[in-house]
């Protein structure tokens, strides 16, 4: 798409979108913070509403002011106990306490999902002019299929677990970050080009017609 800039302004709706998004990272990390200060009613809040969005499974979460930022199941099972882990092995309730830390309110994926496109959106707000949209093909490429490869594969070897006696296969916090980061950074940069020139296309023929 091809537009000549109107007054190259930055759209509203960019900034708009690019401010959402660092304020949902934001009140993503906040709440083991709260529970570190001892503030647990407004960190419970936070967990609330964002466990309508993300799973919040603590094995594929980060956990902050703990031993350790990343915990396996067995991990968790050998720390806690199963007593603390309501729904195991699906434990999305437990969110962590004084010794094992606080997890943040999205799982690792999607917390660099949300982080790679606020960056990317924040680089060509900073630029003050949209890049050359991706084409779609390459967001198929770098950016869904990664992630469709190492979620999907996890989503589907846990099915099969349940009717035969198959080894699930669990991903790591590396490649849920990768895969989260790469399909961020590269859905935003199709999407944010494209609406930003959409809105300069506008800007130009309204001027048109004025």
């Amino acid at each position: 798409m091809t537009v000549k800039p109107f007054a190259r302004r930055i759209p509203l709706s960019i900034r708009l979108l690019t401010l959402g998004l660092w304020v949902y990272v934001g009140g993503a990390v906040l709440p083991p913070f709260l529970m570190a200060g001892g503030l647990a009613d407004p960190a419970s809040v936070l967990y609330t509403l964002y466990s309508f969005t993300c799973h919040q499974l603590p094995q594929r979460s980060f956990f902050l002011f703990g031993e350790q930022p990343t915990y396996t199941l067995e991990n968790l099972r050998e720390r806690v106990g199963l007593e603390r882990l309501p729904d195991y092995p699906w434990p999305r309730a437990f969110r962590g306490d004084p010794r094992i830390g606080w997890k943040i309110a999205l799982c690792q994926r999607d917390l660099a999902i949300y982080t790679a496109m606020a960056l990317t959106a924040t680089l060509m707000l900073l630029q003050g002019r949209p890049w050359r949209p991706l084409p779609i093909w390459a967001f198929l490429a770098f950016g869904l299929a990664p992630i469709t490869l190492d979620g999907g594969s996890q989503f589907v070897s846990y099915a099969l677990a349940l009717v035969s006696p198959f080894t699930p296969r669990e991903s790591t916090p590396l490649l849920r970050v990768l895969t989260g980061a790469l399909f961020g950074s590269t859905f935003a940069w199709t999407l944010f080009s494209r609406l930003w020139l959409l809105e300069w296309a506008a800007w130009e023929e309204r001027s048109h017609r004025d």
